[in-house]
């Protein structure tokens, strides 16, 4: 095991020290003043704009909002952080950790984070290094480790915590499931998931130049933050009404000019991806190109969300209705990034749902932001507790 923070502990040792810290109350002022060192530094990284985009999430006019909101709910109650959180972080998003630990942080809570063991110290995590020796009391609360695929190593740490946060994939979740919790541990899991975006044709039509390039550069950042690896980031585009080439034309643009380049084993991936779907009988067109390539369906059966290999490749489908997309959601689709269409109608759709599916609906552009409740789930609820004076 690998211990990134503290520095030069011994782990056993680390552990221990750990569990003695007291709790802080939710939202103490150590912490939130750690939040705006962090804010402070992340904006700054314009080279790395899912860090800056982290970085504003941090702001303290959000942290506060925060704050106020979770008083609010909490008003009269005697509430605690639930303990130690054990966050066990993906490796293909590298700043998804930090909103579940900076979460629990505001919640009152000690944290270990298990970072990937493909990670080294980046930018991001060096950052994080240097501003925790300013926060004394803070720093003796947190661990930052990584180790490999060891589960004796998973099943101590979660024997130890009160909160486990998994974020991986289908199998990830599933291993680390069979890996026994401290009785009165709760979990949150966060596996696999599936996004979309869905546009209304008549909408798009109507955008002028500059309004159409604005549009474009939202959907951008939806799609390449991450190379379309988030969970968030859509991957099937589905037109209501007829699509629109001239929209595809002007994206081609615009990825030149952002002059994004992907790896040559990603361009390999998605070339050899579109060539097995072109195969299969609910796939009416392929068209490959450089920047990227968009897949025709004339139907969404549930495994095709399987074969997609992000780097730019579009599923694109046609619904005469919004309602009608109701027919293709299942319970892996997570979010929505939508142009064109009213709350009124998006909450019709939502109601239409049958299956679990759908957590999120946000204008395209906010696919990647972040926030408090995730897959349906509360952060700020599941990592604190309670307490009934009578």
């Amino acid at each position: 095991m690998k211990i990134f923070w503290p520095k030069n502990g011994n782990f056993d040792n680390v552990l221990c020290n750990l569990n003695n810290q007291k709790l802080n109350q939710p939202f103490a002022e150590e912490v939130i003043a750690f939040t705006q060192s962090l804010s402070k530094r992340f904006v700054r990284m314009r080279y790395m704009p899912e860090v800056v985009a982290l970085g504003y999430w941090l702001r303290k006019s959000n942290i506060k909002q925060m704050q106020a909101e979770f008083e609010k709910a909490t008003k009269g109650k005697v509430v605690r952080g639930r303990g130690t959180a054990f966050h066990i972080a993906p490796s293909n998003v590298d700043t998804i950790f930090v909103y579940s630990w900076m979460l629990s942080l505001l919640a009152g809570n000690r944290n270990i984070i298990r970072i990937s063991s493909k990670t080294e110290i980046n930018d991001l995590l060096q950052v994080i290094l240097e501003e925790l020796p300013n926060y004394k009391s803070l720093a003796e609360q947190i661990i930052i480790c990584t180790y490999g695929h060891d589960e004796s190593a998973t099943e101590m740490l979660s024997l130890t915590c009160h909160t486990r946060v998994i974020w991986g994939g289908d199998e990830t979740v599933k291993a680390i499931r069979k890996i026994p919790l401290a009785p009165l541990a709760n979990e949150l899991a966060f596996p696999d998931r599936f996004s979309l975006a869905i546009l209304n044709s008549e909408k798009v039509m109507l955008l002028d130049d500059e309004a159409l390039d604005a549009l474009l550069e939202q959907f951008y950042n939806d799609v390449f933050w991450f190379d379309q690896m988030a969970c968030s980031s859509p991957r099937l585009i589905v037109w209501i009404g007829e699509k629109i080439e001239s929209f595809w034309t002007a994206f081609e643009r615009k990825i030149q000019k952002k002059q994004h380049e992907l790896l040559a084993a990603t361009q390999v991936l998605k070339y050899s991806t579109s060539l097995q779907l072109a195969a299969e009988n609910y796939v009416e067109k392929v068209v490959p190109i450089t920047n990227f390539s968009r897949i025709k369906l004339n139907d969404v059966p549930r495994d095709v969300r399987e074969k997609h290999c992000g780097g730019g490749l579009f599923y694109e489908y046609e619904v005469e209705n919004l309602i009608d997309l109701e027919q293709i959601i299942i319970d892996k689709d997570q979010t929505i990034a939508y142009f064109g269409f009213e709350k009124p109608e998006l909450k019709e759709l939502v109601e239409s749902i049958s299956t679990r599916g759908i957590d999120r609906i946000v204008p395209i552009g906010q696919a990647l932001n972040f926030d408090g409740v995730w897959d349906g789930q509360s952060f700020l609820t599941s990592f604190t507790r309670e307490v009934i004076i009578l």
